[in-house]
């Protein structure tokens, strides 16, 4: 397939490295100061459809898939991404008041 416009060679390049799925898990668990418990991240999903094609001569029926939401839920057994809550994100102990 041909297109009319030049080719770039223009690459985005990241801040960082970009983060897995499992550290992204971890860091919202610290977003919502979670202490206890097994978490997995849940991505939700947008699906749209209707007539795609590179020009308005060429469409065909098609679907566009976006990431609408990034979260996480309690995971009933563990797997390669799953995070533990009290490892990631310990709870602070309470400091011991001195008497003077």
């Amino acid at each position: 397939m041909s297109t009319d416009k030049p080719a770039t060679s223009w690459t985005p390049t990241p801040v960082e490295a970009p983060l897995s799925m499992r550290d992204l898990a971890g860091v919202l668990v610290r977003h919502y100061d979670l202490h206890q418990g097994h978490f997995d991240l849940l991505v939700e999903f947008q699906i749209g459809t209707g007539a795609v094609g590179p020009d308005p001569t060429a469409l065909t029926p098609g679907a566009m898939i976006g990431v609408s939401r990034i979260g996480l839920m309690p995971s009933k057994t563990d797997g390669p991404t799953t995070v533990d809550a009290a490892i990631i994100n310990p709870a602070k102990k309470p400091r011991k008041k001195t008497s003077a």
